[in-house]
C-alpha cells in the first residue's frame, strides 16, 4: 500500500491538516483560568514573604535569604545536596517538613530541574498550610541548560495545581520569548543582550498589532461590541505572549485561610 493511501480522511472526505487534531481550539480554550500579566511581575517577593515561614526549595547560595528576613519572615533552603549550614538537605519531591508547615514555599528556575513534577506539587501542597501560596519561575521554551528535566507550559501549572487541591492566581509572561532566547544561544559568544530587549519589544508590538486588527475584524465582519471584540482581542495578545514566552512566573494558592 502506498504511504497515501493509508492516510486518514475527515468526514468530508479531505484529508485533516497536520497538527489540527480533531477539535477546533479557541483562544478562550487555550487561556489560563487565572489573572494574566504579560510584561510585569506576576508578584511582589517581600511582600509574599513579609512575616512568613518560607521554604525556598532549591535555594542555591540563599539569594532569597535577606529579602525574606529583611521583613520579618523565617528562611529555610533546601537543596538535594549538601550545601552548608544555610540549607536543609532535601528533594522536591521529598520535602523533609510536617504538613501544613509553612506559609510560602518557593521555587525560581528550579521546577524544570525537578525530575519529577507531579509529585513535587504533591509535596508542596501537602506542606503548605491552608491559604498558603507557592511562587516562582519555571522555564518553558528555554534550551536545555543545567539537567533540566520539565521545562512547563502555564497550562501544566494550571493542570498539576488543581490535581493536588490548589488553584493558580497569577501567571506572568511576554517579558522574554523563546525566539529573543535562542538568539542569544545562537549567537553567543557575540554580545546580544543589548539588543535582545529590542527584539521582545518588537514581538509583543507584533502580537499588539495583531490583535488590534483582529480586533477591527471582530467588529467589521462579526458585528460585535467593542466590549465584546475588545476582550477578544485582549484575549488573543495574551495567549500568544505566553506560548512565546521564555518562562513564567505564578502565584499559586492553596485553598483556606491563614491562621
Amino acid at each position: 500500500m502506498a504511504a497515501n493511501d493509508s492516510a486518514e480522511t475527515t468526514s468530508s472526505g479531505k484529508a485533516p491538516i497536520e497538527g489540527a487534531g480533531v477539535r477546533a481550539l479557541s483562544y478562550a480554550d487555550q487561556h489560563p483560568d487565572c489573572e494574566v500579566r504579560i510584561n510585569r511581575p506576576a508578584y511582589d517577593l517581600a511582600e509574599m514573604v513579609r512575616g512568613k515561614r518560607v521554604l525556598d526549595i532549591g535555594c542555591g547560595y540563599g539569594r532569597n535569604r535577606p529579602i525574606v528576613e529583611g521583613v520579618g519572615g523565617e528562611w529555610i533552603g533546601v537543596e538535594p545536596f549538601e550545601g552548608g549550614a544555610h540549607t536543609v538537605v532535601g528533594s522536591a519531591e521529598d520535602l523533609p517538613f510536617e504538613d501544613a508547615s509553612c506559609d510560602v514555599v518557593i521555587m525560581d528556575a528550579v521546577l524544570e530541574h525537578v525530575p519529577d513534577v507531579d509529585a513535587a506539587f504533591g509535596e508542596i501542597a501537602r506542606v503548605l498550610r491552608p491559604g498558603g501560596v507557592f511562587i516562582g519561575y519555571v522555564a518553558f521554551m528555554e534550551c536545555f541548560h543545567e539537567i533540566s528535566y520539565n521545562h512547563l507550559s502555564y497550562m501544566a501549572l494550571q493542570h498539576y495545581s488543581r490535581k493536588y487541591g490548589m488553584e493558580m492566581e497569577i501567571v506572568g509572561g511576554g517579558k522574554r520569548f523563546g525566539i529573543d532566547y535562542h538568539l542569544a544561544v545562537l549567537l553567543y559568544p557575540v554580545p546580544f543582550g543589548w539588543i535582545r530587549p529590542l527584539v521582545t519589544v518588537t514581538i509583543r508590538g507584533i502580537f499588539r498589532f495583531k490583535s488590534w486588527l483582529a480586533y477591527l475584524g471582530l467588529r467589521a465582519g462579526r458585528r460585535m461590541t467593542h466590549a465584546q471584540a475588545w476582550d477578544k482581542a485582549s484575549q488573543y495578545f495574551r495567549v500568544e505572549c505566553l506560548r512565546q514566552s521564555v518562562g513564567f512566573d505564578y502565584v499559586i494558592r492553596k485553598p483556606g485561610t491563614a491562621g
